[in-house]
């Protein structure tokens, strides 16, 4: 039960403000870097790819070969280290709300989606 609530948070800040986003890039309401747009867009995709994955777990369904999950796994985890270095969503929150509120929002954000994390490991490498 806990996890179809999680999984249904996920989509919800995940998926559903999608649309809205990519209207406000198209009418040039947002005012942020396209590097940022780029990043937020290619993350979101790949976490819906991600939420798949823990749909899968959840119901014990396999859609993908276990080989793919493992590979989106590895992507996952060395994208969720990257920002350590790098990141331009980083970098332009930290320009809006400041270093110390943008520590705060990244660490919320990495909290958040560790389950994800466990959940698809524990998918990709069901035996």
């Amino acid at each position: 039960m806990i996890w179809q609530v999680y999984f249904w948070l996920l989509v919800a800040l995940t998926l559903v403000p999608l649309p809205f986003k990519l209207f406000e890039y198209a009418t040039g309401k947002d005012k942020s870097p396209l590097l940022m747009k780029v990043e937020e867009m290619a993350f979101a995709l790949f976490i819906a790819i991600g939420l798949l994955g823990l749909y899968g777990f959840i119901n014990t369904q396999l859609f993908f070969a276990q080989i793919f999950w493992q590979v989106w796994l590895l992507i996952a985890v060395a994208w969720s280290i990257l920002p350590i270095f790098w990141s331009a969503k980083l970098a332009y929150a930290t320009e809006v709300l400041g270093k110390r509120r943008m520590r705060i929002f990244a660490a919320f954000s990495c909290l958040l989606y560790l389950p994800l994390l466990f959940a698809v490991y524990f998918y990709a490498f069901k035996t």
